[in-house]
């Protein structure tokens, strides 16, 4: 519950930097793809498309997402994330709780994006 509510919680920072901030909006149009956030066993997950500069975000699972990042288990992701570490997203990286499925510049450029709207 606490992983979906983080993700949720991610998505309204994520749009409400977007209508709030013409930098950040131009950052967020410099891509047009979808990054899903879920746990490995497919049982929580949230996913954000981004598309022209502007950001959505739904609850479940995406069909072909551009990258996903996958945590072992919820408890996992949601210490990592919330923690705001970027060496604690490393040593994730590192120990197998977190893989990436897809395009990897995608990933990197979503993190930034996150970091952004924090």
């Amino acid at each position: 519950m606490k992983f979906q509510f983080l993700l949720f919680i991610l998505g309204r920072k994520l749009k409400g930097k977007v209508k709030n901030d013409p930098d950040f909006k131009k950052k967020v149009a410099e891509k047009n793809c979808t990054v899903q956030i879920k746990t490995a066993d497919n049982s929580k997950g949230r996913y954000y498309i981004f598309n022209d500069g502007e950001v959505d975000s739904k609850k479940g699972i995406a069909a072909n997402p551009t990258v996903a990042l996958v945590w072992k288990d919820a408890a996992t992701g949601f210490a990592v994330l919330s923690s705001g570490d970027a060496a604690k997203n490393m040593e994730a990286i590192q120990n197998g709780s977190l893989k990436f499925e897809g395009e990897g510049a995608a990933a990197l450029w979503f993190a930034g994006i996150a970091k952004g709207a924090r």
